[in-house]
């Protein structure tokens, strides 16, 4: 079995409204889908939504080194042999995470596939047998972000994640005005993405919300910062996770002997890969540590790759932030991952269970295909 073609798609997905956080405020996502074909006749997907500024490169750049670097490298390649693959695509170029990510996503699809097995099986097994996912609050007035938060927990969702941008006062309006929304029906995670420049307020917001009972603070700290991370952690009451801090396996080493969180979250769009994030998962599970998983604006495709991963650790906390389908109008896959009601069964469909969409893909598809 052999790769013998892979086609390039750039998607332009609208969003249900703008959303905002201390980095971004955008209503169209983004994104770069793939499909590799191989000489027996199977094919398979694999996406990546990168965000300029947060991501290592920005979506157009991940399509040119897909179609221009990766792909001519990887022609000929054994999609059921991952590692030898990801090493060809590390000799053709340093990187480039969030393409290598959809390209391993699309080779697992196609293992899966042949072996008539859910991709969790390629990653160990499942031993879950439901999915929870965490809902996104953005940084809007109290009010707003109360309502928002009442409706995902009518329609079921247990978790939910409310964004900070760095100003004690707002913050903790929205935060607090968020648990008297929901009550004790929602668990409420902090995310600040590094909005707090100095510790000592990060420390004082933490100190004005610790009343809504909050189960973790987000990257309060700039991620260069790690002995401010940590400090952080050692002077409030509810634990800290690492986010933008986290890199490739080196980086979640320097956050464990930091002892610098108390919680570490990974992304298989961020970490370049399915086992290249299941390794870290292991690292972090082996240092008592507990996970998140979730890049919260992808499509269906790397959504279901998170929750494959999601599924074969009880280290990760229970509603997983791959929220993306929940945020966008559309999917260009069949079928489109419903979240609606905050979990799902783990998937038992062979590989990752969906096809491309083609009426949809050529309604939102942002210029020409490539295929290499």
């Amino acid at each position: 079995m052999k790769v013998s073609s892979v086609e390039v798609h750039r998607i332009d997905m609208p969003m249900k409204g703008f959303f905002k956080n201390a980095t971004h405020n955008h209503n169209l996502q983004p994104g770069v889908l793939v499909r590799v074909r191989v000489d027996e006749g199977l094919d398979g997907l694999g996406d990546a939504e990168p965000l300029s500024g947060y991501s290592s490169a920005g979506r157009d750049e991940t399509a040119d080194a897909i179609e221009n670097i990766l792909v001519p490298a990887l022609l000929g390649a054994d999609p059921r042999q991952a590692r030898r693959a990801r090493m060809t695509m590390d000799e053709a170029a340093p990187g480039l995470f969030e393409a290598k990510s959809a390209l391993d996503i699309a080779l697992a699809d196609i293992h899966a596939k042949a072996l008539g097995i859910p991709l969790h099986e390629l990653l160990g097994g499942a031993v879950r047998d439901e999915i929870f996912f965490n809902a996104w609050i953005g940084a809007n007035p109290p009010e707003v972000a109360a309502a928002e938060a009442k409706d995902f927990s009518e329609r079921g969702w247990k978790s939910c994640k409310v964004k900070a941008i760095g100003d004690i006062e707002s913050d903790a309006a929205r935060v607090l005005a968020v648990r008297e929304a929901v009550g004790d029906a929602m668990d409420i995670r902090i995310d600040a993405n590094e909005a707090y420049g100095l510790v000592a307020d990060a420390v004082a917001f933490a100190m004005e919300v610790e009343s809504a009972a909050p189960v973790l603070f987000e990257q309060p700290v700039p991620r260069e910062n790690l002995e401010g991370l940590a400090e952080v952690r050692r002077s409030i009451n509810f634990p800290v996770m690492a986010d933008e801090c986290v890199y490739g396996h080196e980086s979640l080493l320097d956050i464990i002997r930091a002892e610098a969180a108390d919680i570490v979250k990974v992304k298989v769009m961020k970490q370049g890969g399915l086992i290249a994030t299941r390794e870290m998962v292991a690292t972090a599970e082996a240092a008592g540590m507990r996970l998140v998983i979730g890049h919260g604006f992808a499509l269906t495709t790397s959504t279901l790759a998170e929750v494959h991963v999601a599924a074969t650790s009880q280290a990760f906390l229970p509603a997983i932030e791959s929220v993306g389908p929940e945020k966008m109008v559309a999917d260009v896959v069949t079928p489109v991952i419903d979240i609606s009601g905050g979990r799902i069964p783990v998937p038992m469909e062979p590989g990752l269970g969906v096809s491309l969409d083609e009426e949809k893909l050529g309604r939102y598809r942002a210029r020409g295909v490539a295929k290499v």
